[in-house]
């Protein structure tokens, strides 16, 4: 079976609670809403409205940022809320514009390996080019992805 095209659109909003300190990581929150765009295509696109609530540390050392994160999400066709999307991810600067980023994520019995090269062409926006491969069996086998995201801090923020 194969599918293609566009599958998600998503939105997301972060908090920073308290900043890293040399004895404390950082702690966030997040929202996030994914918007239903192709509602015939339900191998790979989001079917109906999704949102996630989640939180996370960051903790970064000479040798990269290592970020823990969980989330609980409720999906507008099943009305429920369930456990959302959980990960352990690394991300390492290897230049001014590139990085890289490894990470596990799963939700509930479906979990992936992600492998991601992201190049910053401007302050606030960067592309970033993904695999995912599945590691469970209900896990998809193997997805790439293309995006780009913008970074947009709001009046008066700090923006590291």
């Amino acid at each position: 079976i194969r599918a293609s095209g566009v599958g998600d659109v998503e939105g997301q909003l972060r908090v920073r609670w308290m900043r890293e300190e040399e004895q404390r990581p950082e702690l966030f929150s997040y929202f996030e809403a994914v918007a239903p765009v192709q509602t015939k295509k339900l191998l790979i696109a989001t079917t109906d409205w999704e949102f996630k609530f989640g939180t996370g540390l960051i903790r970064g050392f000479t040798w990269g940022t290592l970020t823990l994160r969980v989330a609980a999400q409720y999906h507008l066709e099943d009305r429920k809320v369930d456990l959302g999307e959980y990960a352990v991810e690394y991300l390492k600067r290897v230049s001014p514009a590139w990085r890289v980023y490894l990470g596990v994520e799963g939700t509930q019995d479906e979990v992936e390996l992600i492998t991601e090269a992201q190049w910053h062409f401007a302050r606030f926006g960067f592309l970033k080019l993904n695999n995912a491969f599945g590691i469970t069996s209900k896990a998809t086998d193997w997805a790439p992805e293309i995006g780009f995201m913008f970074s947009v801090p709001l009046l008066g923020a700090q923006n590291d």
